[in-house]
């Protein structure tokens, strides 16, 4: 028996409409054409997989909901139409519906299509829930292999109604544990300080940013297209050549060239300013290929600088994400927590009191998540190795007002195989990111700042 954990929960609060549903998605292109049959045996090897697990409710609500291994799945989409190069990202966003659903078990989905190149692109979908980036790739290795170490089996099948109580009687007891020492602690703290004058606190550090001009901002605000926006995407494929020699001539590395670019686009796109802070939330994961959860990934806030137009120099952003992951590591050891409440506490809470909670805002200005080198049991199909990966995950539903409550900026990811560096790109800043072109200016003018050249999709 598996429990889901916060943050799967978090992530079927969205399916539930707190928020927006959150779906990641992995693209692979070809430049020759896939056999149905192996596109079929891919998908039957990841129908025994993680992936395919159902979430399952509790008897006793205090109990965390759990997982158990799903019997049915969706069936392998293959499309009859060729897909124009063009049109790739048009034919991803129409592969993210409503029946990939973890509640009843159909939590992921295989695509193909043609290109008109004569290549392919598949798609991977599935419910954040289910899996993060990590969980994905984890699954894809797993059926690329002859040796499956764990399956859908492993997580355990339905328990009978009286198994279901006793289960979640305990699991109920486990999770009040931290929430009394917590209330305890709480009690003991105010007592102290009723007892002894209060000590003045020291504001925990926000990145310095300067008052950006919004005149042009809230004219748009106010000519009412919320409803039309819906966030840009851009896909661009560079050579992972020319990407590495590029990172290492301007003293950097792959992941400290990409938070530059994406900090050059808040400048560039008008969010921040020259001498301006920006914090970046970088996914971190040391999951295990055999690891049962769903969602491992942990986030490291990082505070960069926004250098000028004609500066390239990376050292800066390099020091600054090293000192971020060796402060994260110290607070991982030390067993430091960020959270204010338990989050077993928040996970009890039922929806309708979920649902009326503010939401925190951490002050980061998007997600810079690099999945480094992707492994050859990931990269190839049926013996074909794809000659780029592109990821992302996506709020469906997302409209220009629930952007603008979240502070706006972008999120963005970038994959790596043999022969190219693959950054995909969401702006949530409805105002300064319209449109996919608009975007698109934006990131071809600053990958010109150190004269990278890409394709894009």
């Amino acid at each position: 028996m598996t429990r889901i954990g916060f943050a799967d929960h978090l992530f079927l609060r969205m399916h539930h409409g707190i928020g927006n549903p959150v779906f990641n998605q992995f693209l692979w292109r070809f430049d020759t054409a896939l056999s149905s049959s192996e596109l079929g045996e891919l998908h039957e090897d990841l129908t025994r997989g993680l992936l395919s697990r159902a979430v399952v409710a509790p008897v006793l609500p205090t109990a965390r909901h759990r997982w158990i291994a799903s019997d049915t799945s969706l069936p392998l989409h293959l499309a009859m139409v060729t897909v124009d190069v063009s049109a790739i990202r048009t034919w991803a966003e129409q592969q993210i519906t409503d029946r990939v659903d973890p509640e009843h078990g159909t939590g992921w989905q295989l695509a193909a299509a043609p290109l008109s190149d004569g290549g392919t692109i598949v798609s991977l979908v599935c419910s954040h829930m289910v899996a993060d980036g990590s969980g994905m790739v984890a699954a894809v290795r797993q059926a690329n292999r002859e040796d499956v170490g764990v399956t859908a089996a492993d997580l355990g099948p339905q328990p009978t109604v009286l198994n279901a109580l006793v289960e979640d009687i305990g699991d109920t007891v486990g999770q009040i544990t931290p929430i009394v020492q917590w209330v305890a602690k709480k009690a003991a703290g105010a007592l102290s300080r009723s007892a002894a004058p209060e000590s003045p606190r020291t504001p925990a550090a926000q990145p310095h940013r300067s008052d950006v001009d919004t005149r042009a901002v809230d004219i748009r605000a106010r000519n009412g297209d919320s409803r039309r926006w819906s966030p840009p995407y851009v896909v661009v494929e560079l050579p992972a050549e020319q990407w590495r020699a590029t990172a290492a001539e301007w003293g950097g590395t792959s992941n400290s060239l990409f938070i530059a670019l994406m900090t050059a686009i808040s400048e560039a796109s008008g969010r921040a300013r020259p001498g301006d802070e920006l914090r970046w939330s970088l996914p971190y994961s040391e999951r295990d290929i055999g690891d049962l959860d769903s969602n491992s990934t942990k986030i490291i806030p990082v505070c960069v600088p926004v250098a000028e137009p004609g500066d390239r120099d990376l050292s800066r952003f390099r020091k600054a994400s090293k000192s971020a992951f060796v402060d994260f590591a110290a607070r991982q050891a030390a067993g430091i927590s960020t959270e204010s409440i338990p989050l077993p506490l928040i996970q009890m809470l039922p929806d309708a009191i979920v649902a009326k909670l503010p939401m925190p805002a951490d002050g980061a200005e998007g997600l810079c998540s690099n999945l480094g080198h992707l492994p050859d049991d990931f990269v190839t199909i049926g013996g074909v190795r794809a000659r780029s990966v592109a990821a992302r995950a996506t709020f469906v539903g997302a409209d220009a007002a629930s952007a603008r409550r979240l502070g706006g900026g972008s999120t963005a990811w970038a994959a790596e195989t043999d022969d190219a560096v693959t950054i995909t790109l969401h702006g949530m800043d409805p105002d300064r990111m319209s449109t996919d072109e608009e975007l698109r200016r934006v990131v071809e003018q600053v990958l010109s700042r150190w004269n990278l050249t890409g394709r894009y999709w």
